[in-house]
């Protein structure tokens, strides 16, 4: 409760600077462009609006979300206010325009605010430039009425470049695009670093060390702290909003802007895995399957989800396009598979990693990219073994239940695809 209490009566000093500072015209970290003017029209109208929150594990906590959704309702009390939690843990831009259809552009929605940076900061240039711009076109094309924000968070390995006064190379990246279209950017940097140059903060907290006055941003270099990190963010993005709420619609543009990059990935989708011919030893995953009750997610996810343990199992994947990839789960009990490519390549994929403590998460993995062509790919289960210990084992505060591990099991809840299904 005393957590509780400390968060709320943040959130209210939050809202008082928030409102002060939101009066300098000065908006560091912003960048409005053409802002998002069919949004905030609707909301001075009384309109019902829904807001979606596209992004990873800092969009997935109960953070600068949770914040943010409270202030938008608060300004607003008129119109009905629908947020939409769409971060999956771990994962980018280039699982996130695969995820549009189910987990956006469903829900029809007026603002989508997408949040990649900190899990794109590894991903290939070219890979980034053409998610994002798959995203961006999946939704003005689905879902013309919507206002698109891209959200720069951070973490520790930004910071040396962030001090200097860059951009790190994934928000580089997602600027072209943002540019391009003229989509508004909220860059959280900015706020991070004056604070961190005043000596006041602390990026990542060291339990059970007295940072005396100075406050703790994140525990782990990632994801910030609840009572002070996820309040930073929130500052930085109210007083954006704040500073874009009276911008005036751009002039309409008749037709659709050409694609900046020509193979962006705005055709990608992910279809479920009983769409493909498979094996009878593949056994659905009914939702009181004990994974879920250590699943970092919901169930409803992977409606469809199989397992296999046996490599005599195979799942056959025929389309005609360029990628395909499995989006799966991971976690203690799983394993690997085997993908071979059109007869010939055989790619062997371990889906085991280190944060496989006593957890269930999604996961996905995309295969190399293809010629324009028909293909065929079969995936079968890799059963090899593999020390999980010596893999699990620097992470031993997790572990409650060693039998957890003794299974090598392959889970497919979706196939991610740029293409057609061939039947």
């Amino acid at each position: 409760m005393k957590i509780k209490a400390l968060i709320l009566g943040s959130i209210f000093t939050l809202f008082i600077s928030v409102y002060v500072q939101s009066q300098n015209k000065l908006v560091p970290g912003l960048n409005a462009r053409k802002g998002c003017p069919a949004f905030f029209s609707k909301l001075k109208k009384g309109t019902p609006v829904t807001i979606v929150y596209f992004g990873g594990s800092i969009t997935n906590h109960p953070g600068y979300r949770i914040y943010s959704e409270k202030w938008f309702k608060e300004q607003y009390p008129k119109s009905k206010i629908t947020a939409i939690n769409a971060g999956i843990g771990g994962t980018g831009s280039d699982l996130g325009v695969f995820r549009m259809d189910d987990d956006v552009i469903k829900f029809n929605p007026d603002l989508v605010f997408v949040e990649f940076a900190v899990n794109d900061a590894g991903t290939d240039s070219l890979v980034i430039c053409r998610s994002m711009e798959g995203i961006v076109r999946k939704l003005r094309k689905s879902c013309p009425q919507a206002d698109i924000c891209f959200l720069y968070t951070l973490n520790q390995g930004m910071l040396a470049e962030l001090m200097n006064g860059h951009l790190f190379k994934s928000m580089r990246y997602m600027e072209k695009i943002a540019d391009y279209y003229g989509i508004p950017s909220i860059n959280f940097a900015p706020d991070v670093i004056r604070l961190l140059k005043k000596d006041s903060l602390v990026f990542k907290g060291e339990k059970g060390v007295d940072y005396g006055t100075k406050k703790v941003f994140t525990n782990d270099g990632t994801h910030p702290t609840f009572d002070y990190g996820h309040i930073i963010y929130t500052q930085t993005l109210i007083r954006s909003f704040l500073a874009m709420k009276n911008m005036k619609p751009a002039k309409a543009v008749t037709g659709f802007k050409s694609p900046l990059y020509r193979d962006n990935y705005e055709l990608a989708k992910s279809v479920s895995i009983s769409e493909f011919k498979k094996s009878n030893g593949w056994k659905p995953v009914l939702s009181t399957d004990r994974i879920y009750k250590y699943y970092q997610a919901s169930s409803k996810i992977f409606p469809d989800l199989v397992v296999s343990d046996n490599p005599s199992d195979v799942v056959e994947i025929k389309f005609k396009g360029t990628v395909v990839g499995l989006y799966d789960v991971l976690g203690p009990s799983s394993g690997g598979f085997i993908a071979e490519i059109d007869g010939k390549d055989k790619l062997s994929v371990r889906r085991f990693d280190v944060y496989c403590g006593n957890v269930f998460r999604s996961g996905y993995k995309l295969l190399p990219v293809m010629d324009n062509g028909v293909h065929t790919i079969v995936i079968r289960p890799d059963t090899a073994y593999f020390d999980k210990k010596a893999i699990y084992s620097s992470r031993p505060s997790q572990i409650t239940d060693n039998s957890y591990f003794q299974p090598f099991n392959t889970y497919i809840g979706k196939v991610l695809l740029i293409g057609e299904v061939l039947h």
